[in-house]
């Protein structure tokens, strides 16, 4: 049974990422089924949008103040600048930088994704700003330095549960995306008066379903290109 489900958790991290050795982190002996850069995205996201939940509890849907978008913006672009730079040779790009510009990258995604889940969950939404008061970002940074700090020393007894972590964190993310999507039907939109609702239950299982389809597909993409080239 753990070696099955080993093998279905390796095949998610494929199915998302390049997997190439020397750009992922390993904790002891146990590597991560994704990329540094990847690793962080996805984690960056998930940390992020729970600690939101946790935060904003009033419903508050606003988007945060324009040096946090702008902050935000930057973040996400971060990723793809360090990509595309250490690709083109301009400079040597490394796994801390990847993980670094990587979990910045999804914190910027999720500061832009909260405030339209809010706003179309929520019954009636608070019309105020998220992030309006800069502690409330500084809870995201020290978060995030947090995770990266614990990257950089890589403790070995950490491994297994990172490894989890990832998985968790790519099923996270595909879901709360579809999540998004499933809350601009008519009939999920804007229906609760709360976090937990049968109406939450309902949008998650179907962006679950919907999660475990699309990283399928991507798997059988991904086996193809291989195949392929």
């Amino acid at each position: 049974m753990t070696d099955f489900l080993l093998d279905i958790f390796n095949k998610i991290g494929f199915s998302v990422c390049h997997q190439i050795p020397e750009r992922t982190i390993s904790f002891g002996t146990k590597s991560m089924p994704v990329c540094s850069r990847c690793m962080g995205i996805y984690i960056g996201f998930m940390f992020s949008i729970i600690i939101m939940l946790i935060i904003f509890r009033k419903k508050e849907s606003g988007f945060p103040p324009v040096y946090i978008i702008i902050s935000s913006i930057i973040f996400i672009i971060s990723a793809g600048i360090d990509g595309l730079f250490s690709y083109m040779g301009i400079y040597e790009t490394n796994n801390i930088i990847r993980i670094t510009t990587g979990y910045l990258s999804g914190m910027g995604i999720s500061v832009i994704c909260y405030p339209v889940f809010a706003f179309q969950y929520y019954k009636n939404p608070k019309n105020r700003q998220i992030f309006d008061s800069a502690r409330h970002f500084t809870v995201l940074l020290f978060a995030a330095s947090i995770f990266i700090l614990t990257a950089i020393l890589k403790p070995a007894f950490l491994g297994n549960f990172y490894y989890f972590l990832n998985i968790s964190a790519i099923i996270f993310t595909f879901t709360f995306s579809n999540l998004l999507i499933v809350l601009f039907i008519p009939c999920f939109s804007k229906k609760s008066e709360r976090l937990f609702s049968a109406y939450l239950v309902l949008s998650v299982v179907i962006g679950i379903i919907l999660s475990f389809l699309e990283i399928y597909l991507l798997w059988l993409f991904h086996m193809f290109l291989i195949r392929k080239f």
